[in-house]
């Protein structure tokens, strides 16, 4: 089979992929929804300052994914399983596909891999994370990465197929696990641009991630994750990056609601998606069906709902009842 590559969204997230990507495949087709958004983005995409390498298609037709051997989605969490949906009748079971989208289907009210395997059931669910902002991706500075699928093949696969000079991944059998750290980060992120904007230092940042850590691993151990995911690249490693450089958009969000932003000025101040604020009610909401207490997400949301001031989320987490660590 052919070495050609079909990258599902040219967002800066796919778009970096891509040209991280360019020299492991002979063409790299980069999908996008309109011819529209293929001339808008030549010859690069407006965020990443890098152009596009030569083997790049941008194109909006989807039915080139026939002409690759592997797919790679990279669309926001809320249009994972349209994009299922779409490819379905043009695959083949002899492709591999992966998804390197973070977040919960909250339509389907699900993991995304619960999403993929309800449409696409010949193939193997395998979903690559882990702290990589694009635009660093993109300028090929050194990143890692996750690969977790249940095939091993499959994970090996797309381990080796995300292999060069400049990117190295890691291969894991926890799908849950990683799929819990690539979501639930995002919302702490939010907490920690909360802090930042409210003028709070170092040591409110790292006891967010701390405490913030524990709470992404108990949710994740009551869905049955293995808790040693959440010490690895898609747990601490992104959790740790997210939290800590203005170039997580979750933490931008944050410190635009600290500023008495509304929810709406603050994304349209933003202009990208913002997935923890797209999962944070789900996140919540599986919580609470498993019992399980997170405190600085129910924080982050009673902010965003507007019953509380930022100020006021963060004496009342200072406030909480003593307990052991």
């Amino acid at each position: 089979m052919n070495n050609n590559l079909s990258i599902i969204g040219a967002g800066a997230w796919g778009s970096a992929l891509s040209i991280a990507l360019a020299d492991n495949f002979d063409t790299i087709y980069l999908h996008t929804h309109t011819q529209k958004e293929v001339n808008a983005l030549q010859p690069r995409h407006p965020a990443l300052g890098v152009d596009y390498a030569s083997n790049i298609d941008l194109t909006f037709d989807l039915s080139r994914v026939q002409d690759t051997r592997s797919i790679l989605i990279a669309v926001p969490s809320y249009g994972f399983t349209t994009t299922l949906k779409a490819l379905q009748p043009l695959l083949t079971d002899k492709q591999s596909v992966a998804w390197a989208t973070k977040g919960f289907d909250t339509d389907g009210q699900c993991f995304l891999h619960e999403s993929f395997e309800s449409v696409l059931d010949k193939h193997p669910s395998c979903v690559i994370s882990g702290p990589s902002f694009a635009v660093e991706v993109a300028n090929h500075k050194p990143s890692a990465l996750t690969v977790a699928s249940k095939d091993e093949k499959t994970r090996d696969y797309w381990a080796q197929a995300l292999h060069t000079k400049t990117l190295r991944a890691y291969t894991n059998d926890d799908v849950t696990g990683v799929e819990v750290g690539g979501s639930v980060k995002n919302i702490l992120a939010i907490a920690a641009g909360i802090a930042s904007g409210l003028g709070y230092g170092a040591n409110t940042q790292a006891a967010l991630i701390t405490r913030g850590l524990a709470e992404m691993v108990r949710l994740g151990v009551a869905l049955g994750a293995n808790s040693a995911t959440f010490n690895g690249l898609s747990g601490l490693g992104d959790l740790v990056l997210t939290c800590s450089d203005d170039l997580s958009r979750n933490r931008r969000f944050g410190k635009e609601l600290a500023n008495n932003k509304s929810v709406e000025r603050a994304l349209n101040n933003i202009n990208a998606t913002v997935e923890g604020l797209n999962t944070l009610k789900l996140v919540l909401s599986i919580a609470k069906k498993h019992q399980i207490e997170m405190p600085i997400c129910e924080q982050v949301n009673q902010v965003i709902q507007g019953r509380i001031t930022p100020t006021e989320a963060v004496n009342h987490l200072m406030s909480r009842a003593q307990i052991d660590e």
